[in-house]
């Protein structure tokens, strides 16, 4: 089978905010880092299915992965693109592709890990969050995530670099095991539309952490309506107690 460049990395800094954690941790994979990553081929996309941890139905908050660069600056810019996909496709070597897409980010500029925070040492990492904004954007180009869906037991989560030239490099650190949800410790790779299940020596699963809701969140238009509804309503109650 065929397998992409795995290399070692020194002690790794993970940049991470605490504002990316929201309700329920369905799926945790960033607590054992492996000091491994997986290289991406510009333009290549790559996805890791996972099982959450928890068989009770939940909503999707927020989401994010670890992603790496050796660069101190890229040539250009560096765009990413994140998908999630059902696995609901035509069957290969008995597993099912990813097929249905449930979310698109979009492409995505991506600030280079070491020029964005002052320069910190060549083997450092950053946490790439999602917001529940960014999941539900209306924004060009991006598929937004349907607040009211209930998310898959298990799922696809893809990541696609763009812009690479050069001497560019990007890839995603290698974690293993998860703390909350599990994996296989492979991954899936799109071959011109065709989706391939790969494997490498050791386990392959990359850093990534899903936060969830029993309940739908409302979009953020509908909690700003709501929130005027409430001030109109004080705003009312005050001219009426005037008037008595």
């Amino acid at each position: 089978m065929k397998k992409l460049f795995l290399k070692a990395l020194g002690i790794g800094i993970v940049l991470s905010s605490a504002a990316g954690v929201r309700g329920d941790v369905l799926y945790d994979n960033t607590t054992t880092d492996t000091s491994s990553f997986l290289t991406f081929p510009s333009g290549q996309q790559i996805g890791e299915q996972i099982w959450l941890g928890t068989l009770t139905p939940e909503y999707l908050t927020n989401f994010s992965f670890v992603y790496y660069s050796p660069n101190s600056s890229w040539s250009e810019t560096v765009y990413a693109d994140v998908r999630f996909y059902e696995n609901d496709g035509t069957p290969t070597n008995g597993f099912a592709t990813p097929s249905t897409l449930f979310y698109d980010s979009g492409l995505i500029s991506f600030p280079n890990p070491i020029a964005s925070n002052g320069g910190i040492t060549a083997s450092n990492s950053l946490n790439a969050i999602f917001e529940l904004s960014d999941l539900q954007s209306l924004a060009p180009g991006v598929t937004p995530l349907d607040p009211n869906m209930v998310l898959p037991t298990n799922f696809t989560f893809t990541v696609t670099f763009t812009g690479l030239t050069g001497g560019d490099s990007v890839g995603l650190p290698i974690y293993q095991p998860p703390t909350v949800g599990t994996n296989y410790g492979d991954y899936w790779y799109d071959v011109s539309g065709t989706w391939e299940l790969l494997t490498n020596t050791t386990p392959v699963a990359f850093g990534a952490q899903f936060n969830g809701s029993p309940e739908p969140t409302p979009e953020p238009t509908v909690l700003c309506l709501g929130a005027l509804g409430v001030a109109a309503m004080a705003a009312m109650a005050r001219r009426r107690q005037q008037r008595g």
